[in-house]
Order: C-alpha cells, then structure tokens, then sequence
C-alpha cells in the first residue's frame, strides 16, 4: 500500500510539472515528496515557481515580467526606465536607462541588453557567451545563469 501510495504522489507531481510546461508558461517548477517515518507520503516541499526566460525572449514598454510567487516584477516602464519591483518598491534599476530605454532583450548570446527606440544599446548585463537563462526569481532576485547552472549576474536583491 505504502508503493501505491508514493507512487499516486510522484503521478501527481509529475503531472502537474507536464500541463505546467505543456501550457507554454515561463515558469519552472521545483519540488519534491518525501515519505513520513511511517513510509506515507509527506506533504510536497514548498513548490518554487521562479520565472524562466529563455534567450531571444523581449520586454518592451508597458511590459514586464513577474516572479511566480508575484513578489518580484521586472518591468520596462512608459518613461523608459528599466526597474525591478520587490514586494511593490523599487529595489534596482538599470543604470543609464532611464528616460531612454524602449526594449530589454536577453539576447542568443546570452547578454542581456535594453536598447532605445533607434536600436542603440543603453545598458547591458556583460554576460555575453555565459548567459543561458534568465530568472526572476521569488526570493526578490534577478539572475542570469550559465549553462551549467551557476550564477554569472544578478540584481543582488533577493531574501
């Protein structure tokens, strides 16, 4: 009964992985069932839901991007400043962008760059040939990881 039972959990979980990719959402999720001293499965760990952002992926005005949780959200404002909100303030912004961004673009080569209506650049992130995926993470943080998974640029704003 105990294999039935932690089979059905896993099932669940899976599922719920499966519809979340097949969806077509942005975020990922992490998340594991763990069995009670009497072999019963345990309430699932806490499930994370930080938002993947995949090169050639664009912001532009009036759009931004949010954690799942909803605590953090990335957003390329009207006025052109290119700011990351935290539990509703501002805790980062892009320097020199200001007044003049139009688009953020994570880029194929991995750089993530916010340019101005004519195509100019006006800040980048310098991970260009590292960056694989963007994440906007529940904790509060931004953080572009290589391929291997390891950090090579964030806001520093998380928990």
């Amino acid at each position: 009964m105990v294999k039935i039972h932690r089979f059905a959990a896993i099932a669940v979980a899976s599922a719920a992985l499966t519809f979340g990719s097949l969806a077509g959402g942005t975020a990922q999720a992490a998340g594991h069932v763990s069995a009670t001293a009497h072999g019963t499965p345990a309430m699932p760990a806490a499930v994370m839901a930080d938002t993947i952002i995949r090169p050639s992926a664009q912001l532009c005005r009036n759009q931004a991007w949010t954690s799942g949780n909803g605590r953090a959200i990335l957003r390329m404002q009207q006025d052109g400043n290119f700011v990351l909100y935290k539990d509703g303030r501002p805790v980062w912004q892009a320097p020199n962008a200001w007044s003049r961004g139009n688009c953020a673009v994570f880029q194929t080569d991995g750089n993530f760059v916010v340019y101005d209506g004519a195509g100019s650049p006006v800040w980048a992130s310098g991970t260009w040939r590292r960056g694989a995926y963007l994440a906007i993470q529940d904790d509060g943080n931004v953080v572009i990881y290589n391929s291997s998974g390891a950090p090579v640029w964030a806001t520093n704003t998380g928990d």
